[in-house]
């Protein structure tokens, strides 16, 4: 058995058939990778610029005024996370009772005496919410 290889023959190992393979196709490896790179900053420039308009609507929209216009309703303004809580039953944890003056509010709204373990709980709004409460905070101020 002899071994005769050509000199011209291709190359046995990967890292040379790679090179090989890299020295024919360097111009077109280097475009494609100058337009994917372009491709890609131009995303990124894209994203930035539309996070900065969104910021900048957001703020315009919150100095804007109201689009509805409350002269025209009878009811005053309340800010939409504005609600009232109604008076109410609370069940007491065991061991705790009514205190006598929840006792005497409940008869007094109700009639009816507090149920055992349970308290009455009085009615509430959030500050500011109805009008009296604008009223004295313009005076206030």
């Amino acid at each position: 058995m002899t071994d005769s290889t050509p000199e011209d023959s291709e190359p046995t190992s990967f890292a040379e058939k790679a090179k090989d393979w890299y020295g024919k196709h360097k111009p077109k490896i280097r475009i494609f990778g100058a337009a994917t790179l372009t491709a890609g900053l131009a995303v990124v420039a894209h994203i930035a610029t539309r996070q900065d308009t969104e910021r900048y609507d957001a703020e315009d929209i919150a100095d804007s005024e109201p689009v509805s216009d409350r002269e025209t309703t009878s009811e005053p303004h309340r800010p939409p996370s504005a609600y009232d809580v109604d008076p109410h039953l609370r069940k007491l944890p065991k061991g705790q009772s009514p205190s006598a003056e929840k006792k005497a509010q409940y008869k007094g709204e109700t009639g009816d005496g507090l149920p055992p373990d349970h308290t009455w709980v009085d009615g509430w709004s959030f500050l500011g919410d109805s009008p009296e409460d604008e009223d004295s905070g313009e005076a206030a101020a």
